[in-house]
């Protein structure tokens, strides 16, 4: 005879466990899409070297910007510190570049009556402590993979060339400018390629991209995908 103890009460109400997503890809692509938009133009493909910016704004301020922070603040849910830094770190770095050259943001009114190397000292500051973060996080990719060591490599390059390029006064579309762009641009196209690499899956995908794991006999896995997805940042 069955034990009435033993029986489990009945309930109408489904209980849903909770499911954590990848943001890398989404970060990556966010970065990766404002990057190059923003280094094409002011390489002058297509464009002047210093125009472009007010087409450039809306994806600063909103995929470059929030998009990118958003998929920050996931990170950290979903545990992954690094992706958190570095998503929302340069979320908010694009977003405030889009809004340093909004119109009736006042910024570059403000050095209206200063000495006109001023205000590229001031962008100069600002893209050198920027650089000096990007290298910070470049340190903590050494045990990832190649692509994405390669990537912050190349996003420290272009960030130390573009603040020579204000720290030397330099007319839009001198040399500092164009070298450093075409390290933007190669930084872009190595997130682009790091996110495709997170999101094609074997369960999704027949396309695999190699990534160059350099963490050598330990793979971390993220997610809950039991084909073992391995972290890629």
């Amino acid at each position: 005879m069955e034990n009435p103890q033993q029986q489990q009460p009945m309930t109408a109400v489904r209980v849903i466990s909770a499911a954590n997503g990848n943001p890398g890809p989404l970060g990556l692509f966010a970065f990766a899409v404002t990057t190059i938009i923003a280094n094409l133009y002011h390489i002058g493909a297509g464009v002047p070297p210093d125009g472009g910016d007010a087409l450039l704004l809306g994806f600063a301020l909103w995929y470059g910007g929030i998009v990118q922070i958003l998929a920050g603040m996931w990170s950290m849910k979903v545990g992954n510190t690094f992706e958190a830094t570095a998503f929302s770190s340069f979320g908010a770095y694009w977003a405030a570049y889009g809004f340093m050259f909004l119109p009736g943001s006042g910024i570059q009114e403000s050095y209206a009556n200063a000495p006109p190397e001023a205000f590229q000292n001031a962008l100069g500051i600002f893209i050198l402590v920027w650089a000096f973060m990007a290298l910070i996080l470049t340190v903590g990719t050494t045990r990832s993979t190649i692509a994405t060591v390669l990537m912050f490599v190349f996003l420290d390059i272009h960030l130390l060339f573009l603040a020579g390029q204000e720290f030397g006064h330099h007319p839009p579309g001198a040399y500092p400018q164009r070298i450093g762009c075409a390290f933007g641009i190669l930084t872009a196209l190595l997130a682009f390629w790091n996110g495709a690499a997170s999101l094609w899956l074997p369960s999704n995908s027949h396309v695999l991209l190699p990534v160059g794991h350099l963490n050598w006999g330990q793979k971390r896995v993220i997610g809950r995908d039991t084909k073992q997805q391995v972290y890629n940042v």
